[in-house]
């Protein structure tokens, strides 16, 4: 009797008893696989004859070899990095992309997901989600069968998720700045009532005893209630306020929201003869590309985004197998890493 033709990479993992990641990690060239398995996997594609091809995929199994991807917008620069990383690690896959922008638009959001569903694509990645926890969007995704990927939603979603740790990037902060000997920090954009904010908080109150910090006594909050645009432009005006409101007896440390607050918190200190970090030291979040090459060069949190992408990209994969489809939905946690750069520095004596 002859043996059934092996056509799919979910066939070929089968064949040889391993997983169709391993298979497709070999297949896409990809380091830490165990050379022997390498052998195996290519030897078997000889023997049987398999040519792995997304569209001929697509073309049997009624699979498309799209994924759709919906984030907010690409004015966010670490949306865009995101955006980005996650798009190279499906093409490495077979995968195309079908991208969808909300604008931080709920209802904008539960359209991309129709439209998804409609497309038939195989699976989707939400990224910075606000769906409710029992959003009618959720309903249809689940009616629909089509696997969900989430990354950093901002509730509690049913599925697959993956989160950035972004109390533990509190805690990377903090012991830094109070190693440096800084005991008055302020905090500029992180709104509690803003989801970002919102999940710093709690880190910076769970640590701040841990180091020597009193939250209510050693910390001056400063932002704009409801404020959406998290710009350079905010930071410079963040700064100002802070200079004004401190009048010379200013904090020792600031911990922005984001990179782009920092850096415009920096130029507005430096307007008033402020030294970075001589006199005050400034700590961003994101570490985008400007951070590096800005003067001075900006210590700042990494979302370990290629991590991120490479972890979402591996469970919305392992939730395509047939034989995953009704295992009970995964979290992972990524830590976020502090890049030391010159923006912090001791307090003076």
């Amino acid at each position: 009797m002859a043996k059934a033709r092996v056509t799919t990479t979910a066939a070929l993992a089968r064949h040889l008893g391993i997983s169709r990641w391993t298979v497709s990690r070999v297949l896409n060239g990809h380091s830490g696989v165990k050379e022997e398995t390498v052998r195996m996997v290519k030897q078997a594609m000889h023997d049987l004859g398999f040519q792995p091809s997304a569209l001929a995929r697509g073309l049997r199994g009624g699979q498309t070899a799209t994924v759709g991807v919906c984030f907010q917008d690409l004015d966010s620069p670490v949306l865009a990095m995101r955006a980005a990383s996650l798009q190279q690690r499906l093409r490495e896959e077979g995968y195309q992309t079908i991208i969808e922008l909300s604008g931080d638009n709920v209802e904008l959001e539960r359209g991309a997901i129709r439209r998804f569903v409609g497309q038939h694509v195989d699976g989707i990645v939400l990224i910075f989600s606000r769906l409710a926890t029992d959003d009618p969007a959720l309903r249809m995704l689940e009616r629909s069968g089509t696997p969900c990927f989430w990354v950093d939603p901002e509730n509690p979603v049913p599925g697959d998720r993956i989160l950035l740790d972004r109390a533990r990037s509190m805690k990377l902060v903090l012991e830094h700045l109070t190693g440096l000997g800084h005991r008055r920090i302020a905090l500029l954009g992180i709104d509690p009532r803003n989801r970002f904010g919102a999940l710093r908080i709690p880190g910076l109150r769970k640590y701040a005893p841990k180091c020597g910090l009193d939250f209510e006594r050693d910390f001056i909050q400063l932002f704009h209630p409801g404020e959406t645009k998290h710009t350079f432009e905010y930071g410079y005006e963040l700064a100002g306020e802070l200079i004004g409101q401190c009048a010379g007896n200013l904090p020792t440390g600031i911990i922005a929201l984001n990179d782009r607050i920092a850096i415009g918190a920096i130029n507005r200190l430096r307007e008033d003869g402020i030294r970075v970090p001589e006199d005050i030291s400034v700590i961003g979040y994101d570490n985008i590309a400007v951070a590096e090459h800005f003067f001075p060069s900006l210590t700042t949190v990494d979302h370990q985004t290629n991590r991120l992408m490479d972890l979402a990209v591996r469970g919305l994969l392992e939730r395509l197998e047939p034989e995953n489809s009704d295992l009970p939905p995964r979290e992972s946690h990524v830590h976020p890493k502090l890049v030391i750069r010159h923006s912090t520095g001791p307090v003076r004596g």
